[in-house]
């Protein structure tokens, strides 16, 4: 489901419905599920796409995108299956996933081909698809709040709204855990403002990307939402188009099966 708000505004919330899975038993340091937690739980992983600097061609956007995860909800098999593809192929020595540079071929995958970093991303992205989780988006265009204060204004109205109006649902939660890596101190303070305004029963964490996979999801969801806004308002990067084939193909292959989990 996409809310349209403005014509320069959008959420889109996109997510598998919550459902409780047994005990895995023990985990990595990255996987979220705990015995005993229920449904009492709700982790919440935000990564950010875009600056806080002038308007500039490459960069008309701001994203931020937050992944849910009922810590009730077992994905323990599916980061199993995932580390042990990144094993088998030899891909875990590049460290956490980070799909922007992927497909840009920037460090540190300079020296792998498109195949090999396509297969990457498709490791993530079939991760994702498995998991039961929930994606919200929230996509700001600097072309018409600018930058600086009255950008970082502008991201905590709309991340009010967001929480406000799944107050319900977010509210079902003995506990809401916020994590952010502190990449851009105007988030940190957004987020803070946003989820403390409405909920007393949220905590604020730092995460370090090596070990959380679901925040490496929040930075596909970035680059997933990306590359759709430029594809409907003009074409994709060269880049892009090389990676993805196209943007037709990059609708029907990858958007279209992300957007089936719209919640």
């Amino acid at each position: 489901m996409t809310i349209s708000l403005l014509p320069w505004y959008k959420i889109i919330l996109l997510g598998a419905r919550e459902r409780v899975h047994p005990s895995a038993g023990n985990s990595p340091r990255h996987f979220l599920y705990r015995e005993g937690a229920g449904m009492g739980e709700l982790s919440v992983f935000v990564d950010e796409s875009g600056d806080f600097g002038s308007l500039s061609s490459h960069s008309p956007y701001y994203i931020v995108s937050l992944v849910l995860h009922n810590q009730a909800a077992s994905i323990v098999d599916q980061i199993g299956k995932f580390n042990e593809r990144m094993r088998r192929e030899g891909w875990d020595g590049y460290g956490p996933v980070h799909t922007a540079p992927l497909i840009r071929r920037e460090y540190p995958y300079t020296f792998l081909d498109g195949a090999k970093r396509r297969r990457i991303f498709d490791a993530l992205f079939a991760f994702a698809r498995r998991c039961d989780i929930s994606h919200a988006s929230i996509i700001v265009d600097k072309r018409w709040f600018g930058s600086g204060t009255a950008l970082e204004e502008r991201i905590a109205r709309e991340l009010g709204l967001f929480v406000r109006g799944n107050i319900e649902r977010l509210q079902a939660y003995d506990k809401v855990v916020v994590y952010y890596d502190k990449g851009q101190k105007e988030v940190s303070r957004t987020l803070r403002v946003a989820f403390s305004a409405s909920l007393s029963n949220v905590e604020h964490r730092v995460v370090s990307p090596e070990d959380y996979l679901l925040f490496q999801v929040a930075d596909l969801c970035c680059t997933m939402e990306l590359v759709e806004r430029r594809r409907r308002e003009g074409g994709l990067t060269k880049s892009e188009s090389a990676f993805f084939g196209g943007s037709s193909s990059f609708k029907k292959t990858y958007y279209k099966e992300f957007a089936r989990q719209a919640y």
